[in-house]
């Protein structure tokens, strides 16, 4: 796996190479002090990942992170960091794991574990050339069977459109109903006619890219066929509607599907329509995360768990279950310091924002893992 490690203090960036050479996993194909010429050096050198410190001048990791992003949603990221802190921090930015300083050969091996899993998972995604994709989770990107973007959206409303089908999975759709929630300040035929010509043109883009015409009408009626395309979040409700126990024999597939949820549907799209199915699958990858952490959690795999339950929390802060959950984990892990900081925190958050102190099983939890330490 190739690799660039950027960290603003060259000692410290030194003891990092002498780590990771011991891990035959890694290959380090850049190394830099400077996070400006770091970027240029990823814009070029493309890896695999990327470990960054957060604590830099001029440019913070979460800063660099973002840029990193905007260049490529496919490279990873792990922070590197001497403070706990940064942890929802990095998982804001899709950070596959934070690394504590002084870094442990443990601490890389199960980082590194995590990151060939997800290049695994990436590649195969890539090389899919049975069917078009369709990315909706956390962005909306849409690919042909040669693996490039098929669809470069002439208007904001054609893109829209597509959209909505996709919301639909091949529904008929009212031709009024898509006037309604595409153009409702437009007067009728302005309307129509609108969406006569998004049809036309979203049709066209399809043609162009050696897609036959799976744009319908019939009685008034829009449908699309979607035969030749699969879609994550289609996949991702379909898997989570199916699987509500996590075990032995679904695990892996469990965890290869949560890994395809990367934000909300459709991304930073405004779609008022989109809310409901939308929240739906975010209360569906809440849940699903917390399941993934109890099954670690019976394994005794407390770091685990630890990651899934961050990833709950960082999507609702206010999850009491997962805030329970995790102080479980560290009890598990007999780490009493992050137990006593986390509910700290959680305490301070509630307080904060709602006026109100944690629930009374809450408290009695925190007072009765503290007690057994």
């Amino acid at each position: 796996m190739r690799v660039i490690i950027v960290d603003d203090e060259k000692p410290s960036l030194e003891l990092i190479k002498i780590i990771f050479s011991k891990n035959k996993s890694l290959n380090i194909i850049g190394e830099y002090t400077n996070p400006n010429e770091a970027l240029k050096g990823i814009f070029k050198l493309q890896p695999d990942a990327v470990f960054v410190d957060v604590e830099m001048p001029n440019m913070s990791g979460i800063e660099f992170a973002h840029e990193v992003i905007k260049f490529s949603d496919k490279i990873q990221i792990v922070f590197l960091t001497a403070y706990e802190k940064y942890a929802i921090d990095a998982f804001k930015v899709n950070a596959v794991n934070y690394i504590l300083k002084p870094i442990t050969e443990e601490d890389l091996n199960i980082t590194v574990s995590r990151l060939l899993k997800n290049l695994k998972l990436n590649n195969m995604i890539s090389k899919e050339n049975k069917e078009n994709q369709i990315f909706c989770l956390g962005y909306f990107k849409v690919y042909g069977r040669s693996g490039s973007e098929i669809i470069k959206w002439s208007t904001s409303k054609v893109k829209e459109l597509f959209a909505y089908f996709i919301y639909n999975r091949g529904e008929e759709i009212d031709k009024w109903e898509l006037c309604d929630m595409l153009w409702r300040e437009s007067p009728v035929k302005k309307a129509e006619h609108n969406l006569h010509s998004s049809v036309y043109r979203l049709r066209t883009a399809l043609k162009d890219n050696s897609i036959k015409d799976i744009v319908y009408y019939e009685n008034g009626k829009y449908r699309v066929d979607f035969e030749s395309f699969c879609c994550d979040a289609w996949n991702f409700q379909q898997f989570m509607e199916k699987n509500t126990l996590v075990n032995d024999e679904n695990i892996k597939k469990y965890e290869d599907i949560l890994g395809t949820y990367n934000g909300n549907l459709f991304g930073n799209e405004d779609y008022m329509w989109k809310t409901n199915l939308d929240e739906k699958l975010n209360r569906y990858y809440i849940s699903g995360t917390k399941k993934a952490a109890e099954y670690y959690m019976e394994k005794k795999k407390y770091n685990e768990a630890e990651e899934y339950l961050l990833k709950a929390l960082n999507m609702d802060l206010f999850d009491e279950e997962a805030h329970d959950l995790i102080m479980r984990t560290y009890s598990g892990l007999g780490d009493r310091i992050k137990l006593m900081e986390h509910y700290c925190k959680m305490e301070q958050m509630l307080k904060k924002e709602l006026h109100i102190l944690p629930r009374e099983s809450t408290r009695k939890l925190y007072k009765d893992l503290l007690k057994n330490m």
